[in-house]
């Protein structure tokens, strides 16, 4: 079964003094094989792999805190930067379990599938534009959690369901963040086949 996700994304744990855009984005890709656990195949269990992208839009830049080996975001003038984002892109292996109702007549079902995420970060990026127009890219982030984990559910009717997760982990390794910021995703799940 090959899931999209078309999802939008955020960051909780902020500094106050951070102001995040509201248009956050990402992207997962899943191939997930199902096993039924009744007969119907109402109940099953299932497992994959796939790949996500997330982009957190604010107006600071995630650096070392002045004197100290940890990293936060730094609010940053427009001088510095007036827009850019950082991107996380991740491996993932999905698990769910799914319920699902009898087929009506159009051969469609209502399905929740309740289960959880593990991935391991394969690229993390920060583009910034500053007031003059310059982009830069800068990929060395060694604060980043390699891992994360969280829940994730699906609740929908045929080909289209509603989606959501929440990164139990945090965004920077453990004692390497200024402060405990977690992520979560809410979008749309589309299912073509």
């Amino acid at each position: 079964m090959l899931l999209v996700d078309l999802n939008w994304d955020r960051l909780i744990g902020l500094d106050n003094a951070v102001s995040q855009k509201w248009y956050g984005r990402g992207l997962a890709v899943s191939l997930m094989y199902d096993y039924p656990l009744t007969q119907d195949a109402r109940v099953s269990f299932a497992i994959g792999g796939g790949f996500a992208t997330h982009s957190y839009y604010t107006d600071a830049l995630v650096k070392k805190v002045n004197g100290t080996d940890v990293a936060a975001f730094q609010r940053q003038p427009s001088t510095v930067k007036e827009k850019g984002k950082i991107s996380l892109n991740y491996v993932d292996v999905p698990l769910e379990f799914r319920f699902r109702t009898l087929e009506d007549s159009r051969e469609h079902r209502w399905k929740l599938a309740v289960g959880g995420r593990v991935g391991y970060l394969i690229n993390a990026h920060e583009t910034t534009i500053d007031g003059q127009g310059f982009k830069s890219k800068l990929y060395h982030y060694p604060h980043v959690s390699k891992f994360r984990f969280g829940p994730s559910v699906r609740f929908g009717y045929g080909a289209i369901m509603l989606t959501g997760f929440y990164s139990v982990s945090t965004f920077f390794q453990t004692g390497k963040g200024l402060n405990d910021i977690n992520a979560f995703s809410l979008g749309l799940t589309i299912s073509p086949f």
